[in-house]
C-alpha cells in the first residue's frame, strides 16, 4: 500500500509556520524577483487571487484584501521539507521524495493505515506547523487522487474504504497524473471525460492514442502498481538563489547575501558528493521597478580539474 503525503500550500504554509499572526488570513508567495504568484493559501485563493497571476497586476486586489506578500525563500522551504520527511523516515523508512512539498511512504498490506495516516498527520503538523493531507491507495496515481480528494475532506483518505468507481466517475480525466493538458483534451474528444473512463479505456487503444506514462495511468487506475520507486539522481547544476525582500542599497549587503547562497550551494553539492567544474554568479535589478536604473550581469569562473566546491550560483535582486 501507498500513502501520498502532501503539504497543503506548502511555500504558505512554511511561511505562516514562522508568522502565527498570519493563521486563517491570506498570505501568497511570489517567484523569483517577485514577477508571479507561485503559491497562496486556500483565504488568498477565496479573495479570488490565482496561481500565475502577475504581481502588478493584482496588486490592488492583495492591498484590498489584505494579503501578507513573500518574496521566496527557498531556504526555509528545504528545510521545512527535511524536516517533514526526516518525521516521515522514522515511521516509514521505505520513502520516496518526489518533490519538496510531496512524498510516498511504502507499507505492507496492513490493517489501520488510516490510522497510522492520522498519526503521520499529527506528528507532522504538530512538529512543523504544516498542514498535509494523505491519500491512501494501492498505485502511486490512485494515491495522489485520493490525495486531491482527502483535502475536501479532513485531510485523509483511503481508498480502500470508499467506493473508488463513484469516486472515479466524478473526476475529471485532465486532473490525472501522467494525463497532460494535450492528452486530456485528445481524450475529451474520445468520450473519456473522467477517471473512471480512463479506467475502463481498452490497453491496446492506450497504447497507441497515450504516452507510456498514460498507458501506466491506465493500468494504474486498475489497482496494477507499474510507476516505480524513483531514486534520486545527483544534479547536474546546484543553484542557490532568492529575490530581496527589500532594496538593497550596499555592497556590503550584497555580498553578505552571496556568501550565505554560496555555503548552501555548498551543503547541497557536498550532500551529493559531487565535484564542481564551475561557478557562476548572476545579479539582476527588480524589473519592475522602472524608476530605478536597470542591471544585469553573470560572471562564470571556470575550475581546472574540477574540486569540490561550488558549481552553479544565482543572486536575483
Amino acid at each position: 500500500m501507498i500513502l501520498h503525503i502532501d503539504g497543503n500550500s506548502f511555500y504558505a504554509s512554511c511561511e505562516q509556520a514562522f508568522r502565527p499572526d498570519l493563521r486563517g488570513k491570506p498570505v501568497i508567495v511570489l517567484s523569483n524577483n517577485d514577477g508571479i504568484i507561485v503559491a497562496l493559501n486556500k483565504q488568498a485563493k477565496s479573495a479570488g487571487l490565482k496561481r500565475g497571476d502577475a504581481y502588478f497586476m493584482v496588486k490592488k486586489e492583495i492591498e484590498e484584501n489584505k494579503v501578507t506578500v513573500f518574496s521566496p525563500n527557498y531556504t526555509l522551504y528545504a528545510d521545512m521539507s527535511n524536516r517533514i520527511n526526516t518525521i516521515l523516515r522514522e515511521i516509514c523508512p521505505s520513502i520516496e521524495v518526489y518533490s519538496i512539498d510531496e512524498s510516498f511512504l511504502f507499507f505492507p498490506e496492513i490493517k489501520g493505515l488510516t490510522e497510522i495516516a492520522s498519526e503521520i498527520k499529527e506528528a507532522v503538523e504538530c512538529s512543523t506547523g504544516i498542514p498535509v493531507s494523505i491519500g491512501i491507495a494501492r498505485t502511486k496515481t490512485l494515491s495522489k487522487l485520493a490525495n486531491k480528494l482527502a483535502k475536501k475532506r479532513d485531510g485523509i483518505l483511503n481508498l480502500d474504504d470508499e467506493d473508488i468507481d463513484s469516486l472515479l466517475k466524478a473526476y475529471p480525466v485532465g486532473d490525472i497524473w501522467g494525463i497532460g493538458p494535450r492528452y486530456a483534451e485528445k481524450l475529451i474528444g474520445m468520450g473519456i471525460n473522467s477517471a473512471y473512463d480512463l479506467k475502463c479505456f481498452p490497453l491496446h487503444l492506450a497504447k497507441k492514442h497515450l504516452t507510456i506514462k498514460g498507458l501506466y495511468a491506465v493500468q494504474e487506475l486498475n489497482g496494477v502498481p507499474l510507476i516505480d520507486k524513483l531514486e534520486p539522481k545527483p544534479k547536474k547544476n546546484i543553484i542557490s538563489s532568492r529575490s530581496f525582500s527589500q532594496l538593497v542599497e550596499s555592497l556590503e549587503s550584497l555580498e553578505e547575501a552571496g556568501a550565505d547562497y554560496c555555503l548552501e550551494a555548498v551543503r547541497k553539492m557536498r550532500s551529493q558528493h559531487s565535484a564542481s567544474s564551475s561557478i557562476g554568479i548572476s545579479v539582476m535589478t527588480n524589473r519592475f521597478k522602472e524608476e530605478f536604473p536597470q542591471y544585469f550581469n553573470t560572471v562564470t569562473y571556470k575550475i581546472q580539474p574540477p574540486r569540490r566546491m561550488l558549481p552553479s550560483l544565482s543572486i536575483w535582486h
